[in-house]
């Protein structure tokens, strides 16, 4: 794990996010996806003297930096280590309703940088990609166990191009070699892509892909756009981050299609300039907000 000081994440549309959740005093607020507490600690910054934020971190290296640097908030919140799916029982369980929700769905540099489980193809990790080692499916299973139709099914589903050609090429590479470290996986896509396009760009996808099998992202994230509306207060809100268009286009229709809610942000909420200039990673981020009617 990396140490406190080296582990950095720069929380994404911090200001859009505090204008549009409006935290308050006496509040309750819920950050899904904690992370490294930089959402969480402006949240709570802005609630003083006594909002309350329940905190969802599912990785086990991040929940304990979370903790490390909520410190200074004790008695003000509560961070379970589970993931934002569950966040409709553990409020029902706390006896309360939330007056704001936020959910980031990006994946921290921490992780990409110092989990050593494979999340980037810029370093060669075991092929593993779970969030929480509590599941039992690894980047490795999926690579070396699935068949050919479920292979296509995921790169498919994470529009992966040529994704029956790439589950193809895994299939005959596996015959002679077992997939166990991303540096395999990129071989493969060398061999194949050779030439089509931005190398870089096929591989950030197609590691995406097996990390939303592996983890179930679009499932979970599915489920709790269908629950969080029944634990917020009328009037509060729903905010979410995401970082690609699988997961926006869910968001969007989710929050269309959902007569408890109303859309706050009629075009998603995109980064300044200036963020991006200072951020990078932050480019792709799209916020949407709905207001529990």
């Amino acid at each position: 794990m990396l140490e406190t000081a080296k582990a950095y994440h720069e929380p994404v549309l911090l200001q859009e996010v505090l204008a549009y959740l409006v935290p308050r005093p006496k509040g309750i607020y819920v950050d899904g996806t904690v992370g490294l507490a930089g959402h969480s600690r402006a949240i709570l910054e802005a609630s003083a003297p006594d909002g309350f934020l329940y905190g969802f971190e599912w990785n086990e290296d991040t929940y304990l930096l979370a903790l490390e640097r909520l410190k200074p908030y004790e008695g003000r919140f509560k961070i379970f280590r589970e993931n934002f799916v569950n966040i409709p029982q553990r409020l029902r369980e706390e006896g309360v309703l939330a007056d704001g929700v936020l959910l980031d769905l990006g994946l921290s540099s921490f992780l990409l940088e110092g989990s050593g489980r494979g999340f980037t193809y810029k370093k060669n990790e075991p092929l593993d990609m779970r969030m929480n080692l509590s599941l039992k499916l690894t980047a490795k299973d999926v690579l070396n166990s699935y068949s050919f139709p479920e292979l296509c099914r995921v790169f498919a589903s994470g529009e992966v191009p040529k994704a029956r050609t790439l589950a193809k090429a895994i299939c005959e590479y596996r015959k002679r070699n077992s997939l166990e470290m991303t540096v395999d996986l990129i071989d493969v896509v060398k061999a194949l892509y050779k030439g089509k396009r931005e190398l870089k760009d096929l591989l950030a996808v197609i590691f995406q892909s097996l990390r939303l099998e592996v983890n179930r992202e679009l499932e979970n994230l599915a489920q709790a756009l269908r629950e969080i509306p029944e634990i917020l207060k009328p009037g509060g809100r729903l905010a979410i981050i995401s970082f690609h268009s699988l997961e926006d286009r869910l968001v969007k229709q989710a929050f269309k299609n959902e007569p408890r809610l109303r859309v706050l942000t009629k075009k998603p909420v995109i980064p300044t300039k200036e963020e991006i200039n200072k951020n990078p990673r932050a480019r792709s981020a799209k916020l949407r907000v709905a207001e529990r009617v």
